[in-house]
């Protein structure tokens, strides 16, 4: 059996699909998609066979016996599981018949389920093991932390603004946000249609680059199963982001606990230790860059390639989203679909910034220029080049601040993004390497007499 999942519910019956995969599969770990159709594309992105689904309780759409069947039908899951309330003798034959390889009746004690969709049911225990009474040896088990806890409503401990899209948007644009205060540090949210374009490197250099202009500079790492933007900082493992709300709800203090200083002025929130815990950090995350935002001069957000609940906030509540592509071929079409994405989530058209990255530096600025793609049409254009096998080594051994140390032109360009878009938002700060950064041209290749080489060994 799988042990990573995608999943459907509505948000009521969320808790009967984690607390049914905790039965039949403890310790996996689930994403639950945004809607029907998402789910069904996302199956159609993994590998065949890699990934199982778990559809649960809807009552808006399509129904989730239909929803399930249809995911049987396409074949992409390893098995399709079914959480029905009150399962019957002939939703289980329907399901049989279907290709659902399993029906979880909600309703049956958690300690035992009948497991069968079809044919002939036996009780199963949750591990696997043989039936056991409650008070007998062995009846009394402990509850897996990563799937057991109901995945928590978004409660900020501040009063909420107005609901940030209209209805009818994925569940993560309708919770709202904590409030920020008046003159509140910019959030810079990063992101882009596919991975290996260098996200993670940019936002590591910028936060270097804003540190050196003497900016206090919160970092929160989004690729909550996978990221690895400590390592930039040479730092061993980022902060458990579970921290910032230990009891289900984020206060003051437990968000403010929840980092580690990565460097002078510079401080890191995220990923998750357990990737399986990601479900239950994505509803704070708006609350978090709300928080982070009223203490720091900047927030910059790196986030995963997968479109998730917690990116769909970040990428509501920035000041600028930083859509990042590189120059290989379909690399502008991917990022006019994240463009286009953030349209729909209500992310005004003047909040999109274009970043090309890892560009050569030997080619023309304006390469990709003239593109009207929905999102891109007004977007400003930055180019940041390569910095070569210098500037990958330095960052993989977690030496960032000596990369910005260099003045190299990967350096530079960073620079210019940054303090462009800070000047914009009115934020520049009062340094005079910010101010000359704001008046140089990206992806100018500047000539010097020497540069730095790897030695021949």
């Amino acid at each position: 059996m799988t042990d990573m999942w995608l999943g459907y519910a509505e948000k009521s019956g969320r808790r009967e699909v984690l607390m049914a995969l905790r039965r039949i599969a403890p310790g996996s770990a689930v994403v639950f998609a945004q809607s029907a159709q998402d789910l069904r594309e996302r199956l159609h992105d993994e590998e065949p066979g890699t990934v199982g689904a778990i559809v649960g309780h809807s009552s808006e759409g399509v129904s989730d016996m239909n929803l399930a069947a249809a995911l049987a039908h396409d074949g992409y899951a390893s098995e399709v599981v079914l959480v029905a309330r009150g399962a019957s003798g002939s939703l289980r034959s329907r399901a049989s018949r279907a290709g659902i390889a399993r029906v979880v009746d909600a309703t049956v004690a958690p300690a035992f389920e009948l497991v069968d969709a079809g044919g002939e049911e036996r009780l199963l225990a949750s591990d696997g093991a043989a039936p056991t009474r409650m008070g007998e040896a062995g009846g009394q088990r402990e509850r897996p932390a990563a799937l057991a806890e109901k995945v928590p409503a978004v409660e900020p401990h501040q009063a909420r603004e107005a609901p940030l899209v209209k209805a009818g948007l994925p569940e993560a644009s309708q919770a709202g946000r904590a409030v920020r205060v008046a003159d509140a540090a910019p959030i810079l949210t990063v992101s882009s249609g596919r991975g290996g374009v260098g996200k993670t490197a940019l936002v590591a250099l910028m936060a270097s680059v804003a540190a050196h202009w003497g900016m206090d500079v919160a970092v929160v790492d989004l690729d909550l199963s996978c990221g690895n933007l400590h390592s930039c900082f040479g730092v061993n493992k980022g902060p458990d982001l579970v921290r910032i709300a230990p009891d289900g709800v984020p206060t003051p203090e437990s968000m403010g606990r929840a980092s580690v200083r990565c460097a002078e002025h510079v401080h890191l929130w995220g990923p998750c230790e357990r990737p399986e815990m990601a479900e239950l950090v994505m509803p704070h995350v708006a609350t978090l860059l709300s928080y982070l935002s009223n203490r720091y001069d900047l927030v910059l957000v790196d986030t995963s390639t997968t479109f998730t609940d917690g990116v769909a906030q970040a990428v509501q509540s920035c000041d600028r989203l930083l859509v990042t592509h590189d120059e290989r071929p379909g690399a502008v079409a991917s990022a006019a679909r994240i463009s286009a994405l953030a349209v729909r989530l209500g992310v005004a058209r003047t909040r999109i910034v274009r970043v090309v990255n890892l560009g050569d530096p030997r080619a023309k600025a304006n390469a990709f220029e003239g593109r009207a793609e929905v999102g891109l049409e007004t977007a400003r254009m930055h180019r940041v080049v390569d910095g070569g096998v210098e500037a990958e080594d330095l960052l993989v051994s977690g030496k960032v601040e000596e990369l910005v140390g260099t003045g190299s032109d990967v350096v530079a360009c960073v620079s210019t993004l940054l303090a462009q878009t800070l000047a914009e938002l009115g934020k520049l700060p009062d340094n005079e390497a910010a101010r000359k950064a704001s008046e140089l041209r990206t992806g100018k290749r500047r000539r010097a007499l020497f540069s730095r080489r790897k030695e021949a060994v």
